[in-house]
């Protein structure tokens, strides 16, 4: 093995693990949101109880897109998959870190 394929190797995983710390320290510091906060964002949302009741698409999609809700229908497996991303300050190193996803099963 050349010597010097290893040494290169190791000196640009050194510069990568550098640029990755420098990134790291200069990242915002991550913060829990309070109760405030939560009930906040759901106050914000309106009546959504009256957005289902209407049931109406254009209700509907309005609702969803507050929510940053996607919906994904699986014929084949006769389920939905939905997937949000919650509206606060969640930005990390590569982007939003805080997505939730499940998985609604039709009868």
């Amino acid at each position: 093995m050349d010597p010097t394929a290893v040494v290169d190797a190791m000196n640009q995983a050194h510069a990568e693990r550098v640029a990755a710390k420098a990134e790291l320290d200069g990242a915002p510091a991550s913060r829990r949101v309070t109760d405030g906060e939560i009930y906040a964002m759901i106050d914000s949302l309106g009546d959504v109880g009256a957005m289902l009741a209407d049931a109406k698409p254009a209700g509907l999609a309005r609702l969803y897109q507050r929510l940053n809700l996607e919906l994904r229908y699986e014929p084949k497996e006769l389920a939905i998959y939905a997937m949000t991303s919650p509206g606060v300050d969640t930005a990390c190193v590569r982007g939003a870190c805080c997505s939730l996803s499940t998985r609604l099963w039709l009868k």
